[in-house]
């Protein structure tokens, strides 16, 4: 079965063209929330306003090394365009609740539109998931919008090179993701690495490793690890906490890291 957005979409952004009022304007800004600068989010502000702020008070934007970057999902999609989570509920876990348009271009590539705004729970992991179109979801009572396409990519692609949200620790995690990501590693039995960010209460970074089971529901196991390093430049530190690891067996990586 072919979702109503998908048979609507054309016919829908086809007519912000011709509606009375101009294009909305987009702008994404960072924003730290309960007092944890290492980890911010992307408020998206609507002519200036917060376009959720009564359908949902509370929740909140994703982290920006998330839904940010050269292949930001905020970016329209060829085609029939695509659902992506730009909001996620008020306790930061986006299994929750999310609020989640689909992100079109009209036929004639002029403008860009959020449309038929959907809440998921226990769908959602990041920004965007492939599996929407086996679930309904809940509408949200909130109108669709249009945007100038050049206006609406220029504005995402400024957010994505606007580093200044990125903490030493921050970078220490990217540095350290991005030494280990490509040697494809896995805590055994099958657990793949996911992420790295600051430990959340502790000094050092974080690395997530899990396996997802998509059946009927998601099913997701998880083993985190902790790494520190006495060294406080952001690059050193995350060589000194790779070499760390990779000088361990797998198998006792729980046992010295976990």
């Amino acid at each position: 079965m072919v979702p109503a957005y998908r048979r609507n979409v054309a016919q829908m952004a086809h007519a912000s063209q011709t509606a009375r009022r101009g294009p909305s304007v987009l702008s994404l800004r960072f924003q730290v929330l309960d007092d944890r600068p290492d980890w911010p989010v992307v408020q998206v502000l609507i002519d200036g306003k917060d376009p959720f702020a009564d359908a949902a008070p509370g929740w909140r934007g994703f982290d920006p090394a998330d839904v940010l970057g050269r292949r930001s999902p905020l970016l329209p999609a060829d085609g029939l365009g695509r659902r992506v989570a730009v909001y996620r509920c008020s306790c930061g876990i986006t299994g929750c609740g999310v609020i989640a348009p689909v992100i079109v271009s009209s036929p004639d590539g002029t403008r860009v539109s959020w449309i038929d705004f959907r809440d998921y729970v226990g769908v959602f992991i990041g920004p965007a998931e492939a599996s929407t179109d086996q679930h309904e979801g809940r509408p949200w009572d909130l109108p669709d919008l249009h945007f100038d396409r050049e206006q609406y990519v220029a504005e995402v692609e400024r957010a994505s090179l606007d580093g200044s949200w990125e903490t030493p620790r921050r970078r220490t995690a990217r540095l350290l993701y991005e030494l280990l990501e490509p040697q494809d590693l896995v805590l055994p039995p099958d657990l793949g690495l996911a992420w790295a960010s600051p430990a959340w209460s502790e000094d050092g970074v974080s690395l997530m490793f899990q396996h997802l089971s998509r059946g009927p529901r998601l099913e997701v196991r998880q083993q985190m690890l902790r790494l520190a390093s006495a060294h406080e430049d952001p690059a050193v530190a995350a060589e000194d906490m790779a070499h760390q690891l990779l000088s361990t067996w797998p198998g006792d990586w729980v046992r010295t890291f976990g």
